[in-house]
């Protein structure tokens, strides 16, 4: 199942502003997915602090777990969402006007 993340954070949780680039290393490690969650896209808007993911996972819980560490940051959204060009090649509609 695909889900869209917006994670957002301010410049008072935020790693880069607090402890410089070397906290890239652990807070965006979650672009690498796991065992359970494959990450299609990550984006960022610096100047708002949010990112944006689209990730994959087979249960909302799995998505929960790879982005608790984000609750203490800000706001974080998870939102189901159907792969558009799969459900049309599904209901045998691809390439036909």
């Amino acid at each position: 199942m695909l889900f869209h993340i917006t994670a957002q954070h301010d410049h008072t949780t935020c790693g880069f502003v607090t402890h410089g680039k070397e906290t890239m290393k652990s807070r965006s490690v979650w672009v690498e997915g796991s065992d359970k969650v494959k990450v299609l896209g990550a984006w960022g808007y610096q100047t708002s602090h949010t990112l944006f993911g689209i990730v994959e996972a087979d249960a909302y819980e799995d998505i929960a777990e790879h982005f608790e560490y984000h609750l203490g940051l800000g706001p974080v959204e998870v939102l189901p969402i159907l792969d558009l060009v799969q459900r049309r090649k599904d209901l045998g509609f691809w390439g036909q006007s």
